[in-house]
């Protein structure tokens, strides 16, 4: 009997304690649930609200919540400038009647006018001579060789930018006879050598020490120059006293007249000085101071007032 019952009585407190535990495992579900809703609990004294974390903003969005990005159109390329007309080159030449003519100086009466012309440079002497030119407001006519022009030409630059004219005076200054090649290489070398300093053309020729049978006047000539010569020479290329040097072409000034002087070949302040003094005495005297280009074309313009006035 006593065993017997100590099953039931087993079986029995089996069933309670599996129906307990049932019973507790059922709440602590239910509690694990309610703790992970969504639903928040009334705010009471007790339990105070609490403050829900924001959810930072994304720093760098997913590449699929960015917009596409636009288009990169290329910049128009800047229009292509008018190209300019190309400048004519400063020509120094006399009008048509001059060209191959050997000319000593201008027949000019119905004003004073007179032209100074520098030969054997530039040099630094050159220099010199500009100064006073533009201290005096005056032009002359520089007569440059070949050699000089390689070694100086930012002065044969000045020289022109300055108003006044250039011409050809060989490369060497030969005085000897020449062959005609000879002759064009030493007068074309130094044209060359005018245009590379200078951007100007000239055709205005000088032959070195005046000499018009050795071959340089004819070649020249032929290839259209003018051949300038002068006719006033103070022959300041020895080096006389400034004074001297003023005094010879004070002397012997007439309207279109050609001075001969020098900017190269040595020591040249003696013609400085005596530059100084001619150009303010001659305008005292009412005379201009043009260049041989200049001289020559008021020559032209006389005759052709003088051609024009005659009665038909």
């Amino acid at each position: 009997m006593i065993t017997k019952f100590t099953k039931k009585s087993w079986i029995k407190t089996a069933i309670v304690i599996g129906s307990i535990a049932l019973i507790l495992l059922s709440s602590e579900n239910r509690q694990t649930l309610n703790s992970n809703s969504l639903a928040q609990p009334v705010p009471t004294a007790a339990t105070p609200i609490k403050r829900i974390a924001q959810i930072p903003p994304f720093c760098n969005p997913p590449p699929n919540l960015l917009k596409p990005p636009k288009p990169q159109i290329p910049a128009s390329p800047p229009a292509t400038p008018t190209p300019k007309p190309a400048q004519q080159p400063l020509v120094f030449a006399p009008q048509a009647q001059f060209r191959s003519q050997i000319v000593y100086q201008a027949n000019i009466s119905d004003s004073k006018v007179i032209a100074l012309t520098f030969d054997d440079g530039p040099t630094a002497e050159t220099l010199k001579i500009l100064q006073v030119l533009e201290k005096h407001n005056a032009v002359a006519t520089f007569f440059c060789l070949g050699a000089n022009l390689r070694e100086y030409p930012e002065i044969a630059k000045q020289v022109v930018k300055a108003g006044n004219a250039i011409g050809n005076h060989t490369w060497h200054h030969y005085y000897h006879n020449v062959t005609e090649k000879t002759a064009s290489d030493e007068i074309d070398n130094t044209g060359v050598h005018i245009y590379r300093s200078t951007g100007a053309k000239s055709l205005l020729f000088r032959p070195p020490g005046g000499r018009l049978n050795n071959g340089f006047a004819d070649y020249a000539k032929k290839k259209n120059y003018a051949v300038v010569m002068w006719s006033i020479d103070p022959k300041d290329f020895s080096q006389p006293p400034a004074a001297a040097i003023a005094r010879s072409v004070l002397s012997r000034a007439t309207s279109g007249a050609i001075v001969l002087l020098h900017d190269g070949g040595g020591d040249r302040q003696q013609t400085v000085e005596a530059v100084s003094v001619i150009i303010p005495k001659l305008k005292q005297q009412g005379y201009s101071f043009v260049t041989v280009p200049q001289l020559l074309q008021m020559q032209a313009a006389q005759k052709q007032q003088t051609a024009d006035q005659k009665p038909k």
